[in-house]
């Protein structure tokens, strides 16, 4: 039996984040999805004190947040796949691009997903994937309102369509710039860097508009095709 969980929300880019460091370092895990019944009973309270997935179970010790777990498996896990740099100035910018994911790019793919009309339904589906059918039923047409009202909060909520694609545009425009004859965004390897900036990419262009938006841009997409989970690096 194997001793190491992934529970996660499928969609989410942070859980991406965390498998895509488990495969890189060949350790073996199950995955177990949670749906919105399970939020709402409370599941993700009792695994994690933050109240957020990932958490990951390794031997019975439960760690959360997506950046502290992939730094605890570098931790033990250092001599294979490694992914943060050993010079002090890489590892800076490995976290400036991480940080850059997590809190901007985040942003624009929950709008993308929820926030464009045509789009909001069947992310909304996805979200109650696994959830049962009775459930579903009640929570799907809630969860648009609920990412809403986090965008709003953020206030990425409050910009237009059209507004979000020029700042997509622009982040893009730049991340192709610095990629021009580069294979990763920091030294000459694979990093944690590429992993969370790519699973947020890959959640973007899931969308309609954000697959879209990536056609612009080659050196962006043969950079994604490397460091996504599909990705042989």
């Amino acid at each position: 039996m194997n001793n190491t969980v992934l529970y996660q929300y499928e969609i989410s880019p942070f859980c991406a984040k965390v498998r895509r460091v488990l495969q890189l370092k060949g350790l073996d895990y199950e995955v177990r999805n949670i749906g919105a019944l399970g939020t709402q009973l409370g599941e993700v309270r009792r695994l994690s004190p933050q109240g957020k997935l990932p958490v990951l179970d390794i031997g019975g010790e439960r760690l959360a947040d997506s950046s502290l777990i992939v730094r605890e498996l570098e931790r033990r896990f250092p001599a294979v796949a490694p992914l943060l740099p050993e010079d002090e100035q890489q590892r800076a910018q490995v976290h400036l691009w991480e940080d850059w994911a997590d809190e901007s790019l985040y942003f624009l793919e929950v709008y993308l997903r929820f926030a464009v009309k045509e789009n909001r339904d069947y992310w909304a589906g996805r979200v109650c994937a696994a959830d049962p059918a009775w459930f579903a039923a009640i929570a799907r047409p809630i969860v648009p309102a609920t990412m809403m009202k986090q965008l709003k909060a953020q206030g990425m909520g409050r910009k237009s369509l059209a507004q979000v694609l020029t700042e997509l545009d622009q982040h893009l425009q730049m991340l192709n710039a610095l990629l021009y004859e580069r294979d990763w965004l920091v030294g000459g390897q694979i990093t944690l860097a590429d992993i969370a900036v790519a699973v947020q990419l890959q959640a973007i262009a899931a969308t309609p508009q954000g697959k879209q938006a990536l056609l612009a841009y080659p050196d962006v997409q043969s950079w994604l095709a490397r460091s996504g989970e599909n990705g042989k690096a």
